[in-house]
């Protein structure tokens, strides 16, 4: 186990006694149907792979640790434990062995965090969007969740500095595709068109910090163009060409440099554009 995963497990020891895994009079067997899933959960996620393995084990030797539920209105709602859970549920059990803990909506968040976090990594979106409701729905600052995860304080800022990224490209981080790092060369970037086109390059090129950093430099300079006065005469051309096109056009520069874009959302278009365009003499 490496020292972050121990570190959290004695976070998260503080928080469940293990004497209470040890003593049978503390595992009650509840009915799956009678247990929801956690509102606080962090993990949008699943490994296939590992949950295919989970629910096979389940099926050979049974849950070898129990989840931790708290009592509800209707029943129980899960804490932590939300992999075995569902690979119970996949396997086929009527019943979960459980431990039933009196916690608060703070504590279940913290559990459900602590708890994904020591068993397998959420990946950083998920970390930051579980940041995110501790500041927002507990009034936590970054210091306090720096002292809670044992992280520093401009970690958990760094991590949170992701969810200014548009959804696009924070779905690429959750896929993968992007790793946290690279992710946050992008954040110098103030167009989604700008960082979409570095992302697939980084992922295609498998740039490096060095790389990505000039990258980005030169994003910087293409955008002081765009800026540019807009000649008055570009706009009515932009108007004449939107009409034509039937899609958005845009042209940026001066009356010496500039660009014009010509905007597409679906293959299709792309094609209806392409067959316009070259009848065009």
């Amino acid at each position: 186990m490496s020292k972050d995963n121990q570190r959290l497990g004695k976070g998260l020891e503080a928080l469940i006694p293990r004497s209470l895994f040890a003593s049978g009079r503390t595992i009650s067997s509840i009915p799956v149907s009678s247990i929801v899933p956690n509102r606080y959960q962090p993990r949008r996620t699943f490994d296939d792979a590992h949950m295919k393995s989970l629910v096979a084990s389940i099926k050979s030797f049974g849950l070898n640790q129990p989840i931790l539920v708290r009592k509800s209105q209707d029943g129980y709602e899960l804490i932590a434990g939300e992999r075995r859970f569902r690979a119970c549920i996949e396997a086929g059990l009527d019943t979960v062995a459980a431990i039933v803990k009196n916690v608060s909506d703070k504590e279940s968040l913290q559990l459900a965090l602590i708890e994904n976090l020591e068993r397998h990594d959420l990946n950083p979106i998920e970390i930051a969007q579980g940041y995110q409701r501790l500041i927002d729905e507990f009034d936590y600052t970054h210091q306090t969740i720096s002292e809670l995860f044992s992280k520093s304080r401009s970690a958990v800022s760094n991590t949170l500095r992701l969810l200014n990224l548009p959804v696009s490209i924070q779905g690429l981080i959750e896929r993968g595709e992007l790793t946290e790092g690279h992710a946050r060369g992008l954040l110098a970037l103030s167009s989604e068109e700008d960082m979409l086109a570095l992302a697939r390059k980084i992922h295609d090129e498998a740039l490096n910090v060095r790389q990505i950093e000039s990258a980005v430099a030169d994003y910087k300079k293409k955008a002081e163009v765009d800026k540019t006065v807009q000649l008055p005469l570009f706009q009515s051309i932009e108007k004449e060409l939107t009409h034509c096109l039937q899609t958005k056009v845009s042209i940026a520069g001066g009356e010496n440099r500039g660009r014009i874009t010509i905007h597409y959302e679906s293959s299709l278009q792309l094609e209806t554009l392409l067959g316009v365009l070259s009848r065009v003499n």
